[in-house]
C-alpha cells in the first residue's frame, strides 16, 4: 500500500469513530433485535398499522402507548409474539391467529376484558406478571386450549372466579390442568380459593399459596391427589378453624407449611389421614397451647418447626407418637414439659 493510501485509511478512521466502537451488549432480547423482530421505545405513541417485511415478533418497551385499541394488529396477522407493557382494550388482538407468545407485564393494568384472547387459539405462552390485576373472571382464558404456560405472579389478585381455568387443557406451568405439576399463586392479595380450583389437576405435585391474605379454606379444597406432596400456605391469615381432615385426601403429602399465620392452637383432627407427612412448619404463629394428642396422626413426621410461638408448656408425652422425628431444633428454649 502506498503512503498516500495508508494516510487515507488513518484519516477515515479518525473521522469514523463508530468503526472503533465495541458492539453493543445484548443483555436483553430487545437490546439486539433479530431480523424478524421490531422494538418500539419511548417515542412510540400508537400501534403502527404496518411493520417491516418479515417481522414476526414485536416488542413495546417503555413506550408512550397507554392502551392497545381494538384491531390494533389486524393488518399484521403474521405476528407470532407480542410483548406489551400497558392497558388492553376489547378486540386488541383481533386477527392474530398465529401468535404463540404474548406478554403484558409491569403495567398498571387492573383488569383484562373477557374475550380479548378470542383469536389467540394457537397461543402457547401467556405472561401477565407484575401488573395490578385484581380479578380473574370466568371465561377470560376460554379458547386457549394450546396454552402451556401462564404466568400471573406479582399481581394484586383478590378473586379467582370458579372454572376460570377449565379450558386450559394443555397447561403445564402456572406460576393449570391435566398436565400441571406446580401451581403457584404467591404474593398476591387472595382472600379465598374457589372450592373446585384443583378438581381437574390430577398431576399436581406442589401448591404454593404463600404471601396472600387467605383466612379460610374449604373442607373439600384438596380433592383426592395421587401426586401432591407439597402445600405452602405460609404468610396468610389462617386461624384455628381449619376444616377437619382437610389434608386427608392427600395420600403422598410430604410437606405442609403453615408458618406466619394466626393459629393460637391446633387440633389433631386437622391432620387426619396425613400418614406420609414428613415435614410440618408451624413457626411464627401465636400458638400458646397444644393438646397431648396433637401429633397422633403424624407417625412419619421427621421435621417439626415450632419456634417463634407463645408456647410456655407442653404435655410431657406430646411427642411420643413421633418415632421418626429427627429434626426438632426449631423450638424456643426454656419450654417446660408437663407430665
Amino acid at each position: 500500500m502506498s503512503t498516500g493510501g495508508l494516510f487515507h485509511v488513518v484519516l477515515f478512521l479518525l473521522f469514523e469513530p463508530s468503526l472503533l466502537q465495541m458492539p453493543p451488549k445484548c443483555e436483553k432480547e430487545t437490546d439486539c433485535p433479530k431480523e424478524n423482530q421490531v422494538v418500539f421505545g419511548k417515542s412510540t405513541t400508537e400501534i403502527p398499522r404496518t411493520l417491516k417485511p418479515g417481522a414476526t415478533e414485536v416488542f413495546f418497551v417503555d413506550s408512550s402507548i397507554t392502551s392497545i385499541p381494538k384491531g390494533a394488529f389486524a393488518e399484521n396477522p403474521q405476528l407470532e409474539k407480542v410483548e406489551f407493557m400497558n392497558a388492553v382494550e376489547p378486540g386488541a388482538f383481533e386477527g392474530l391467529i398465529n401468535v404463540i407468545n404474548l406478554e403484558i407485564s409491569g403495567s398498571p393494568l387492573t383488569s383484562i376484558p373477557v374475550g380479548v384472547f378470542n383469536d389467540l387459539g394457537n397461543m402457547e405462552k401467556l405472561v401477565l406478571k407484575f401488573n395490578k390485576l385484581l380479578t380473574l373472571e370466568k371465561g377470560l382464558f376460554d379458547g386457549l386450549r394450546k396454552l402451556r404456560e401462564l404466568q400471573l405472579h406479582g399481581n394484586d389478585i383478590h378473586i379467582i372466579e370458579d372454572k376460570v381455568f377449565d379450558d386450559l387443557q394443555k397447561l403445564e406451568i402456572l406460576h393449570l390442568l391435566t398436565k400441571l405439576q406446580k401451581l403457584r399463586l404467591y404474593e398476591n392479595q387472595l382472600t379465598s380459593i374457589p372450592e373446585d380450583i384443583f378438581q381437574n389437576m390430577p398431576n399436581l405435585k406442589e401448591i404454593g399459596l404463600y404471601s396472600n391474605k387467605i383466612s379460610e379454606l374449604s373442607p373439600s379444597l384438596f380433592p383426592h391427589k395421587e401426586k401432591l406432596s407439597i402445600i405452602t400456605l405460609e404468610n396468610n391469615l389462617l386461624t384455628n378453624f381449619l376444616p377437619k381432615g382437610i389434608f386427608a385426601p392427600l395420600k403422598k403429602i410430604k410437606k405442609i407449611d403453615l408458618s406466619k399465620n394466626n393459629f393460637i392452637t391446633l387440633s389433631p383432627e386437622f391432620f387426619e389421614g396425613t400418614n406420609t407427612l414428613t415435614e410440618l412448619n408451624l413457626m411464627n404463629n401465636k400458638i400458646s397451647s397444644l393438646g397431648k394428642n396433637m401429633f397422633e396422626n403424624l407417625p412419619t413426621l421427621s421435621t417439626l418447626k415450632l419456634s417463634e410461638n407463645n408456647l410456655q408448656t407442653l404435655p410431657g408425652d406430646i411427642f411420643t407418637p413421633l418415632n421418626k422425628l429427627t429434626n426438632f431444633l426449631q423450638i424456643q428454649p426454656f419450654l417446660l414439659f408437663l407430665n
